[in-house]
């Protein structure tokens, strides 16, 4: 990675192209009603560098302004438009500099600060804005807690503090807060706030306190040269408005705001997929979610993967006893999964030492696994972690435990599933099969529904095509995480139904076993007898 993305991924400061700002522009002018008065808009960046969004915008705006006023000249309005009607703000002076804007119109300093409820923009410009635009820096709060910290005892956004936000979602905040009643908001920042644990309070706020206009989710273009490919760009309008949402950029879906959001998590829906958008309909008020009839859990964290997991090549050189062996678990990645019957030949062990299940244990009948933990015991020792209460095993030097052993049975039946993949993937299994938090368990699913059934409704392509419109997803990567997961939704299954389901999954699971026969046709079937349980 060259210096210049380091320093800008540091920083989360990514210049948005000029296609992408002019194409914001348009969208963001379009929302207006046609009847605007164009030269009395105003319009502000809280996070302007060098005019990225602010100068395209400036030009798309002349365009408006010369056909209701032809008389003037385009080099008048455009001047009238930088001179009055554009404002920015920017931590870098350098910056700021650079932009042909009255100096009083700039504000250098951290658009953030506050004081009194009041921010610093709010006291330097004094009057609200019709419009803001704002590609925002996109920065999470690990390595970064001077930043957060300041923000949690901002009295302005301390009420907005939550685990694992992100710096750009307090810019939504700021732009709310500045807005005129009914002003319009463009972004342009990654697309993970829709569905990220920690937006949920963000989502809240907007969906209670702004009406989406535009949602164009650019998927994998890669629109940012020295930027991870996921972009989404967002119009809001401060307050809520009974007005429809245009969702995707070609043929986009139109959403009522109540559909917009969904789920206990309030996620928002970015993508559009109008040809399964009545299935997805009927999914979504289903009367039940995964985590109503099953259980779902991440697999185990160790705290040092090197010293609690072995090749078999370590597990054959060391001179483990009988008793130690008993304590070895056969060992599995995310990449041992495959559609309905996972790898259950394992190239890793794990050693089972975990706090509190072995808090009995006596460290000295294990010598060779002693000695080979011993390897990493500073590693070990130096753990910040307070799972199961650990950390008051590691201040007694006790540094043989793992970090968090899940309760459950890995050695039971249960579904896994990667946590990261193209497609859906569950895979049954009755072996013992451990993994780390990297692959997701279901297990005590509750009558009627049974694994198989479960393993049949989430193999199928109702359920894939929920997940890309609903799920979280990186790029084509379905991120299959605790909430997008539990909030499955899960039909109510007559006996027959179930019957059906369950006979066409454990049916395929076996000639998946073989791996031989062609499942396609028994494949198609199971989608459309899924697609009629909605």
């Amino acid at each position: 990675m060259s210096n210049l993305r380091l320093q800008k991924k540091s920083t989360g400061s990514f210049y948005t192209p000029e296609p992408l700002a002019r194409l914001l522009a348009q969208e963001v002018l379009n929302c207006l009603p046609v009847n605007t008065i164009w030269k009395d808009l105003r319009i502000l960046d809280p996070a302007a560098g060098e005019g990225g969004l602010l100068l395209p915008f400036a030009r798309e705006l002349l365009v408006r302004r010369h056909a209701q006023e032809p008389s003037q000249t385009p080099h008048f309005l455009l001047e009238d438009i930088l001179y009055r009607q554009i404002f920015a703000a920017d931590i870098s002076q350098v910056a700021l500099a650079k932009l042909p804007l009255p100096i009083e119109h700039c504000y250098t300093g951290d658009a953030l600060g506050a004081a009194d409820k009041k921010s610093v923009l709010e006291q330097f410009f004094q009057t609200p804005f019709d419009i803001i635009l704002a590609n925002p820096p996109y920065i999470g709060q690990k390595g970064n807690a001077a930043i957060f910290t300041q923000l949690r005892q901002n009295p302005l956004w301390s009420r907005y503090f939550t685990a694992k936000n992100d710096l750009s979602y307090y810019f939504f905040y700021l732009a709310l807060h500045l807005l005129k009643p009914g002003g319009i908001a463009g972004f342009i920042t990654p697309p993970y706030f829709a569905t990220a644990a920690g937006g949920k309070m963000l989502r809240q706020v907007l969906r209670s306190q702004a009406t989406f206009l535009r949602l164009i989710n650019f998927e994998d273009r890669h629109l940012f040269r020295d930027a991870d490919p996921h972009t989404l760009l967002s119009v809001f309008q401060k307050g809520q408005l009974n007005k429809i949402c245009q969702v995707g950029e070609k043929n986009p879906t139109f959403l009522c705001q109540k559909n917009l959001f969904y789920g206990p998590d309030v996620f928002l829906q970015t993508h559009s997929h109008s040809k399964t958008r009545p299935l997805i309909s009927r999914m979504a008020v289903a009367q039940h979610t995964l985590e109503e009839i099953a259980h779902v859990s991440n697999g185990l964290m160790t705290g040092c993967d090197r010293a609690f997991i072995l090749t078999e090549k370590q597990k054959n050189s060391l001179p483990f006893t009988e008793k130690e062996t008993t304590k070895l678990r056969p060992f599995f990645k995310s990449s041992d999964i495959r559609a309905y019957v996972p790898n259950t030949n394992a190239r890793l062990w794990l050693i089972d030492f975990f706090y509190p299940n072995d808090r009995e244990l006596d460290i000295n009948e294990y010598p060779h696994v002693l000695a080979h933990l011993n390897q990493f015991k500073g590693r070990l020792l130096a753990r910040k972690q307070n799972n199961n209460g650990i950390n008051k095993q590691l201040a007694k030097g006790n540094f043989w435990f793992g970090s968090v052993r899940r309760k459950l049975n890995f050695e039971g039946e249960k579904l896994v599933i990667p946590h990261r993949a193209k497609t859906v993937s569950a895979a049954y299994t009755n072996a013992p099969w451990y993994a780390s938090s990297d692959v997701y368990f279901i297990t005590d699913p509750k009558p009627p529904y049974t694994l198989w059934s479960i393993l049949g409704l989430l193999n199928s392509a109702p359920y894939l095509e929920w997940l890309r419109m609903n799920g979280k997803r990186k790029g084509e990567l379905l991120e299959l995480y605790s909430a997008p997961l539990k909030q499955l939704p899960i039909p109510v299954l007559s006996s027959n139904q179930q019957s059906q389901l369950e006979t066409l999954t454990r049916t395929i699971y076996q000639y998946k076993c073989g791996d031989t026969a062609n499942i396609s046709s028994l494949q198609t079937e199971l989608d459309k007898l899924v697609a009629t349980f909605f």
